[in-house]
């Protein structure tokens, strides 16, 4: 098993028992006690779990992101504002993709300009199919319940042939610059679309610095702009332009 599958396993193990001591990491996976120590550094240095003495216990208060549904009924003012500003590299005809983010989904209630938009969000989908100024294209799949989005293996493919002008990507964690995500579906959906894409645009609040979910994405270096809430004193690169 390589080590961002046990660190992954570790967690569910946590979710569940709430503490594991050094010994049974070793326990639990045949590993050495170096090997262990290594692993619950890296989950701590990452901000997932609090190192105990000879273990490590859950960190539900600063770690644990609400489900969208939560997150949609804690819409904010300072949300609202960041998709007003990010609609503005929004022009007439355009092919863009929208992430799964609450965000983004403010920014499907009020787009206005008549452009082409894929996006593998159920609330999007259902946002945007009564905008006659939009031609809106599902990416489908298997649906993930929790944070509401598809993703299939041969529907990601088909991106391979596609160029978007602008995509709008949410992030669940933007800790030590690491945009990072719940699921690693979404995750996986995010590297090939950025990939796709000519002008790369991080919608978020400044918070997320200060949190970090399980599956990596990309660096913040990878983005052209960031529009977020508050000055970021340290974005972590000095080529992305910031937006606030």
């Amino acid at each position: 098993m390589y080590q961002e599958q046990r660190l992954v396993e570790i967690q569910k193990f946590l979710q569940e028992k709430e503490q594991l001591s050094t010994k049974e990491v070793m326990s639990i996976f045949d590993i050495s006690r170096d090997t262990a120590r290594r692993d619950i550094s890296l989950l701590a240095d990452r901000g997932l779990v609090q190192r105990t003495h000879g273990g490590i216990i859950s960190n539900k208060e600063e770690q644990e992101i609400a489900s969208y549904n939560q997150r949609l009924e804690k819409f904010s003012k300072e949300k609202s504002q960041i998709a007003k500003k990010a609609l503005e590299f929004i022009e007439d005809g355009q092919t863009n993709f929208f992430d799964v983010s609450t965000i983004v989904l403010k920014m499907a209630q009020l787009i206005d300009q008549p452009c082409r938009i894929y996006s593998h969000s159920l609330d999007n989908s259902i946002m945007l199919s009564s905008n006659e100024k939009i031609d809106f294209y599902l990416i489908g799949g298997k649906f993930y319940r929790k944070n509401r989005f598809y993703y299939a293996l041969n529907e990601a493919e088909i991106l391979k042939n596609m160029t978007f002008d602008v995509a709008f990507i949410g992030a669940a964690g933007l800790k030590d610059g690491k945009v990072t995500f719940q699921d690693e579906s979404d995750a996986i959906l995010k590297k090939l679309i950025l990939k796709q894409t000519k002008t790369k645009i991080l919608v978020a609040e400044s918070k997320k610095f200060q949190q970090s979910a399980t599956y990596f994405a990309a660096d913040i270096s990878e983005f052209d702009y960031l529009v977020t809430d508050h000055s970021v004193t340290n974005p972590f690169s000095s080529q992305i332009k910031i937006i606030v």
